[in-house]
């Protein structure tokens, strides 16, 4: 049996998924596989940041008020370019629009005068001053510049920032596309339980959860308790080259009549975690599959729900991250904590808590057995208790619920 930092470790030591080149319009929500540098100057020409005019060096004496011979010509749209100024000469120019060569700076509308095609400013103004309204050419970064690194997150604002340095394809990190085997005779997904039934929870939750801690597609299948039955399931999904990751729900314990180990033994699976150090979740198998396609892991969740999805948070979160290219430093991050009663751990291992965060830090909360599923649905977090437990005020570490977080990363 791994300890629970081990096994989280395993899990974010996996390779992360072959590269792939894609549309910037679809680039969001990846990792970036190779730095983005500037196509061109950003700006790519000198513009305006005022509707006004603009100047080239002023005619008239030192003495005199300075003005300009205003020409009929007029930049009205960013898309026009106006011929070069000579000295003493103005444009008409507005936000945006690239100013001719020789401008000087960008009188403001409001700060001008125009007397029989001449311009003068109504006042001193601090915009005859050089450079002033102006927005040079590669002053945001010129030709060349790295603007996003590699194993950076590419949020929306990031992919605008790969717009605006002409980009139109970006290498990145794919995410992975995981199929969900439900495994129990026992589970149904509609109506009132009746003798050892249950209703079904993963294939409900677990799209969801998967997506927001980085999957991109998650598809399902639904058997029941025969190992040589859900060893065919497996050994299609590997030969199909349409799954990267697999999760199963249940069947993950070493009685008679749990179906996954048999099943991985039979398709010569490598183990990388054969149980964990932790409660609730020991039975958890993490394992390495290869298949005609290529190489596809897959995660074991118990089948009791709270296992199950603490399992998911503490392996299956750190496995998603490393299979997306997050950087490994940040595969395995944990929320800091600070224990708001005393908490007591488990008898073996870590204990993973559903904790509600209030005023004096993490409480427990009720309904926290494996088996139950309330205690998770209220949680702000799932604490990692040591055995020794935690005192109030103690510092402790904790894990995301998938699905639930508010807001963030």
């Amino acid at each position: 049996m791994l300890s629970f930092d081990a096994a989280r470790s395993r899990a974010a030591s996996v390779a992360p998924l072959a590269a792939v080149s894609v549309p910037l319009a679809h680039a969001a929500g990846h990792i970036l596989a190779e730095p983005v540098h500037a196509a061109h100057d950003v700006p790519h020409v000198a513009t305006s940041a005022m509707d006004g005019w603009a100047l080239a060096a002023p005619m008239g004496d030192a003495h005199g008020p300075a003005r300009w011979m205003l020409r009929a010509e007029a930049a009205l749209s960013p898309v026009q370019q106006l011929a070069p100024l000579n000295p003493g000469e103005a444009a008409e120019v507005v936000t945006g629009s690239p100013v001719p060569q020789g401008t000087v700076s960008v009188l403001r509308s409001e700060h001008g005068i125009v007397e029989a095609h001449q311009l003068r400013a109504a006042h001193p103004s601090p915009d005859t001053a050089p450079r002033r309204n102006l927005r040079s050419a590669g002053t945001e970064c010129p030709a060349g510049t790295e603007v996003l690194s590699a194993g950076t997150l590419l949020t929306p604002a990031r992919a605008a920032v790969a717009a605006v340095a002409g980009c139109d394809r970006l290498t990145v990190v794919p995410r992975p596309r995981v199929h969900v085997v439900l495994t129990g005779e026992e589970v149904i997904t509609h109506g009132i339980p009746s003798g050892g039934q249950v209703r079904d929870v993963f294939g409900l939750a677990l799209p969801e959860m998967l997506t927001e801690i980085g999957a991109d597609s998650v598809a399902s299948t639904r058997l029941g308790d025969d190992p040589e039955v859900l060893a065919r399931e497996l050994a299609r999904l590997l030969d199909a080259g349409a799954t990267d990751l697999i999760l199963t729900s249940g069947g993950t314990s070493h009685s008679r009549a749990d179906s996954l180990r048999p099943a991985l033994r039979s398709l010569g699976a490598e183990l990388l975690a054969d149980s964990v150090d932790m409660r609730p979740g020991h039975p958890s198998v993490l394992a390495r599959l290869q298949g005609s396609a290529g190489t596809v892991h897959l995660l074991g969740l118990p089948g009791n729900p709270l296992a199950g999805f603490a399992a998911l948070a503490a392996l299956g979160a750190p496995l998603i991250a490393a299979l997306r290219g997050v950087p490994e430093a940040e595969r395995t991050r944990r929320l800091n904590l600070t224990a708001g009663t005393r908490i007591h751990g488990a008898e073996h291992g870590v204990r993973l808590l559903p904790v509600w965060i209030g005023p004096e830090g993490a409480v427990p909360l009720e309904h926290s057995s494996s088996h139950m599923m309330r205690g998770l649905a209220d949680a702000d977090a799932l604490a990692i208790v040591a055995p020794q437990g935690a005192e109030p005020g103690d510092a402790l570490q904790g894990l995301h619920v998938p699905g639930q977080r508010r807001g963030g990363y």
